[in-house]
């Protein structure tokens, strides 16, 4: 009798096991693109590539790709106002597929820095996919590695001393082969697939399930999955002009870093390129483009006379604010914007500078915000998005595009 019960679970198992895998197979193959957008944080983080629906089937061709921190990956109010249970556009990969008519994806991650947003994530992912998901998946035509001024350099300074350092040594910083292997073994740690050290995709279904019931029973919020919500309220510091106008807007907003020391920029700098060339070495085949995203701050024409910024590595709590002046940012704004310029340039990779369209674009409406005021909202992504474009056309990056202007609404 016991036989025949411990049978009898047997055999229902393995036809659960079995109905998910095939679940899976067809979901993965036909069905991804349409994971509702409040779903996808439980995908694996090579399959939620493909789950993108900047592109026109399961499987991207010919395409750009986006490497980065939350800026590539497209947190801000946009994604708080669409359809959750849609695989709506929310980023700037849509807007620049609306505007290119090639596919997009992007590789971006929430809180990276140049090392991980330029090398382990796309690298990761990709070669996740390459070997587990679909070994069709070819090079990307164009990668855009967006730099974004708030805290790129501040994010590689804390890595460097968090991760490169206790490994390797003050002495190994300009070492080539210590980098190597850095980057080498930093790929390696990252998780891509639904278990920790298995190189597989297969699982991820069931996995997803749990994963989304738990959430659906914390009633965590759509967008969740890019980082911590923080409401910012009026400030009394910062102020910009909109429409011939001041408007009050948050303090404590991230700059062109100008929290950081020289020696700390230069040790940031150093990671950035180190970054960007080993990513174009890995992509051999990839147009790579550099793209200057400029900080909360310093993304309007006209602000302040004293500006209000933060400082988040500040051993002192009382001097997690800073008060700087308006000329004091927009000089450190042209230097850091002209370093990454430099850094570019001197690898043969080029530059797109997207302050003087974006400082354009704020000078009739605010484009951050309301809720989040570190990231772009919809009016920001669009014309960051059309600031790419027109820069691709210009230095003739693109092919003949298919689209003339953006099917995202304004």
């Amino acid at each position: 009798m016991k036989k025949n019960s411990f049978i009898n679970i047997l055999l229902s198992l393995t036809v659960i096991a079995v109905t998910f895998l095939f679940l899976e197979s067809v979901i993965e193959d036909k069905f991804i693109t349409q994971t509702p957008v409040k779903f996808q944080f439980a995908l694996p983080a090579g399959l939620a590539v493909l789950a993108q629906s900047s592109k026109s089937e399961r499987l991207p061709e010919n395409y750009i790709a986006i490497a980065g921190d939350s800026y590539a990956q497209g947190k801000g109010d946009w994604i708080l106002q669409i359809d959750p249970n849609t695989n709506a556009a929310f980023n700037s990969g849509h807007v620049l597929h609306d505007l290119t008519g090639k596919d997009v994806i992007t590789f971006g991650k929430s809180g990276a820095s140049n090392i991980k947003g330029w090398v382990r994530e796309p690298i990761a992912k990709y070669q996740f996919i390459k070997r587990n998901i679909d070994s069709h998946l070819q090079e990307p035509d164009i990668i855009l590695a967006y730099f974004y001024a708030g805290n790129d350099l501040l994010e590689n300074v804390v890595q460097i001393r968090e991760d490169f350092i206790p490994e390797y040594g003050n002495n190994k910083l300009n070492n080539d082969k210590a980098w190597k292997d850095f980057f080498l073994d930093y790929i390696k740690q990252r998780k891509t697939g639904p278990f920790s050290g298995i190189d597989s995709n297969t699982g991820w279904f069931p996995r997803a399930v749990v994963k989304i019931i738990k959430n659906e029973l914390k009633e965590k919020k759509v967008g969740a999955e890019l980082g911590d919500i923080h409401i910012q309220v009026t400030g009394k510091i910062n102020s910009v002009w909109v429409n011939g106008k001041e408007v009050k807007i948050p303090d404590a907003l991230q700059s062109p870093a100008l929290e950081l020391t020289k020696a700390e920029t230069d040790l940031g700098f150093m990671a950035a390129k180190r970054s960007l060339k080993y990513l174009h070495d890995f992509f051999k085949n990839s147009k790579i483009i550099v793209i200057y995203i400029p900080a909360v701050i310093e993304s309007y024409a006209k602000v302040s006379d004293k500006i209000s910024t933060s400082n988040i590595i500040a051993k002192d709590p009382t001097k997690s604010i800073e008060i700087h002046t308006s000329e004091e940012l927009m000089q450190r704004s042209d230097e850091i914007a002209g370093r990454v310029k430099q850094m570019s340039e001197s690898l043969g990779i080029p530059f797109i500078d997207t302050r003087p369209d974006i400082r354009e674009a704020s000078k009739k409406q605010i484009i951050h915000g309301p809720i989040d005021w570190k990231h772009f909202n919809k009016a920001g992504y669009t014309v960051l998005a059309e600031s790419i474009y027109a820069g691709l056309e210009k230095n003739n990056i693109l092919p003949e595009n298919k689209n003339q202007t953006s099917s995202v609404q304004q």
